[in-house]
């Protein structure tokens, strides 16, 4: 799995969070598959380091910019911007294993 696939795969779970409640009455309707992607990033998050976690927490889930998540959580752009770069090798990594494994 390539980080351009993986940065596609965040904007659609962005986009979920972004209307969660809204989405999860859909879903219950019509099934969609995005339902099955947010829970296996979950998956592979909830086993993230923390300070990835945090990451991945503020920018897509709470849908926050990455110069919002530095203010939010008071750090500086750069930190925040070199941790969602350390969050994309984590994710294609261990997704990649999961999807293998699976």
């Amino acid at each position: 799995m390539t980080t351009e696939e993986i940065r596609k795969e965040l904007k659609t779970i962005r986009l979920y969070y972004a209307d969660k409640a809204k989405m999860d009455a859909a879903f219950q309707v019509l099934p969609h598959k995005t339902a099955d992607l947010v829970r296996s990033y979950a998956e592979v998050i909830a086993d993230a380091p923390l300070d990835l976690y945090r990451i991945y927490f503020e920018l897509y889930v709470k849908g926050l910019t990455q110069e919002s998540a530095a203010e939010e959580l008071n750090y500086s752009c750069e930190y925040v911007r070199m941790k969602n770069k350390k969050l994309l090798e984590y994710l294609r990594e261990n997704i990649s294993k999961r999807r293998e494994a699976a």
